[in-house]
């Protein structure tokens, strides 16, 4: 896709927005490869898959391999568990649930930017939250923590995208608008997909627990697959499956659905698939819900 979309840039310069946008996308791939590296399932040797993880999010995204880990790790620790899950604390761009949205209810900023939050999800927030991982939290943690691998991926990503603008003649700010650009479909191809799987689903309370196997059937839900689905989440439509089992190669998770679903139904769990645009329309009707609530306060 990056061979594709950088064709498009230099022989049809008049395509630029649809270039632009397949190197968004392939960013965004980039996430979803980096992702199942980090759980090594990639090659099954630790080391390797670390190196892998640690290239591709770099070259691909230009954030921090090792960030990532140490913050997912606590996530599939405890799916959707209040003060557990570090995905649920996301003030103040969004708010995925009530309970979270209520710390930002005293300062006015922010209740009017989480009002907006079912508009601006897609298009700005993501953006906004890539733009802070790559400029300064995953920046800051590859220098305190001396990650030299690390640190020289996400140089070289920024050099090869220098030489890009350089070779293609256009200015500093025209080469930083198509940076913007690209990254929007990138950023937001990875945290809406993301959302699907969790933030409309109820969250636990941090005083309360619930064994492995409830966080995976209560806490997460499956994408119904389709050959498009399971390409653009990166087989991570397989959320129930993916929890269960976090280091299985993901190109296996459909074989294992009937096992799991007939374990849930054995012992009296939901096995929750829906389908993408009905996942997408209760992901988005949540965002609009805690918007109204940190408005009218109901």
């Amino acid at each position: 896709m990056h061979a594709i979309g950088l064709y498009m840039l230099f022989s049809l310069p008049m395509l630029w927005p649809i270039a632009l946008a397949i190197l968004g996308v392939a960013e965004g791939r980039c996430g979803w490869w980096m992702h199942e590296a980090g759980h090594y399932s990639v090659t099954g040797i630790r080391w390797l898959d670390i190196k892998i993880q640690e290239l591709l999010y770099g070259l691909g995204d230009g954030m921090s391999a090792s960030w990532w880990r140490s913050q997912h790790n606590k996530h599939h620790a405890t799916p959707q568990k209040h003060h557990y899950d570090v995905d649920l604390e996301t003030l103040p761009l969004v708010a995925f649930n009530k309970v979270i949205a209520r710390r930002g209810k005293k300062s006015a900023s922010v209740r009017r930017w989480v009002s907006w939050q079912i508009y601006l999800f897609g298009p700005v927030t993501c953006s906004l939250v890539a733009l802070y991982w790559q400029l300064f939290l995953h920046v800051r943690h590859v220098v305190r923590t001396r990650r030299y691998t690390e640190g020289a991926a996400i140089l070289c990503r920024w050099i090869a995208v220098g030489v890009i603008c350089h070779n293609l003649h256009v200015s500093l700010w025209k080469g930083l608008g198509g940076v913007l650009f690209a990254q929007a479909f990138g950023a937001a191809s990875i945290f809406i997909n993301f959302a699907l799987n969790h933030t409309h689903l109820p969250m636990l309370p941090k005083d309360q627990h619930a064994h492995f196997v409830e966080y995976a059937a209560v806490y997460t839900m499956d994408v119904t697959p389709s050959w498009f689905v399971t390409w653009f989440m990166g087989y991570l439509n397989f959320q129930v499956e993916h929890h269960l089992f976090p280091s299985m190669p993901q190109f296996r998770f459909a074989q294992l659905v009937p096992r799991v679903r007939q374990l849930f139904e054995e012992n009296g769990f939901k096995y929750d698939s829906r389908p993408y645009i009905e996942s997408l329309q209760a992901t988005f009707k949540n965002l609009g819900d805690v918007a109204t609530f940190m408005v009218t306060g109901d």
